[in-house]
């Protein structure tokens, strides 16, 4: 909201994180023993030697780095002070390694797929968002964020290059949590994040943020994906692809299975958020009424 961190407001709301709300919420679940360190814990059980972060714990069948996985977490221990741990700049540096010659990321290399995915490159280029900012003179990151940037834009956010289709219709879907999928407003952000300034091949993404905004200024929560209802791996040898993966409601509260913070439907304070300051970030946000 534009105050300063030593803001009376500001310093009163951080001290209620996670006594009351959301976050007290997700604390309250957190198992005792190890999980109370829950950062180191994850390391040693996730951390692949050359590189990157699996999505299995450690066994005996050795485990392999993903790269939703690695995106997604890299990011994550930045913002909470791990962006120096050795592991996790080599991850990033793992990431980097494996982005492909057409600027994205692909999951699924080893199976074959040879063309980058919408939601395998936002997870790389949100964790790059902030490691560049705790090391701003590393070799190769620079290039990765511009290839990588490159792509969405040359695919107008979210449009297929063969028919100025969507590539998905959930694209056009503001979600929130993400988890690992993609909508246009995240891919917005992202690049918004990366400091990329307001491009004309975002002008169909941009427009259609600004369609969704409320007369009253707010923006709703259109989609809460279910999360699985299956206690099976994600990922078994080959790919695992089940349905429910993209099941998303759109209205009201989910079950056990949904991790949800607010009612879809209904206007949402963190939507609303990430939009305004995306849109700041771009420079938009001053022309609108």
């Amino acid at each position: 909201m534009g105050q300063s961190e030593n803001d009376r407001f500001v310093r009163d709301s951080r001290g209620r994180i996670g006594r009351e709300g959301w976050a007290a919420t997700i604390l309250a679940k957190q198992k005792d023993g190890t999980y109370k360190n829950s950062i180191e814990h994850y390391l040693q059980a996730h951390n692949v030697d050359t590189g990157g972060f699996s999505t299995r714990p450690r066994g005996p069948e050795g485990v392999k780095p993903h790269v939703c996985s690695t995106g997604n977490m890299v990011r994550s221990l930045a913002k909470f002070g791990f962006g120096g741990d050795e592991r996790v700049v080599e991850a990033m540096d793992w990431l980097v390694s494996v982005q492909l010659p057409d600027g994205g990321w692909n999951c699924f290399t080893e199976d074959g797929a040879k063309h980058g995915s919408f939601q395998a490159t936002i997870e790389p280029l949100w964790a790059l968002a902030i490691m560049l900012q705790l090391h701003p003179t590393v070799k190769g990151w620079e290039d990765a964020v511009a290839k990588g940037s490159e792509f969405l834009l040359r695919h107008r956010i979210y449009k297929s290059k063969r028919n100025d289709s969507p590539v998905l219709l959930e694209f056009l879907t503001i979600h929130y949590p993400m988890h690992y999928r993609y909508d246009f407003l995240h891919g917005l952000r992202v690049l918004s994040e990366l400091g990329t300034k307001y491009d004309p091949r975002m002008a169909d993404a941009v427009n259609l943020l600004l369609q969704k905004r409320r007369s009253d200024g707010k923006w709703v929560l259109e989609g809460v994906y279910r999360g699985w209802r299956q206690s099976v791996g994600i990922h078994g040898g080959k790919a695992v692809s089940r349905p429910e993966e993209r099941e998303a409601f759109a209205e009201g509260w989910g079950d056990g299975h949904t991790l949800q913070l607010e009612e879809a439907g209904k206007p949402s304070k963190w939507i609303t958020l990430q939009a305004l300051l995306t849109l700041k970030r771009l420079g938009i946000l001053e022309g609108l009424s």
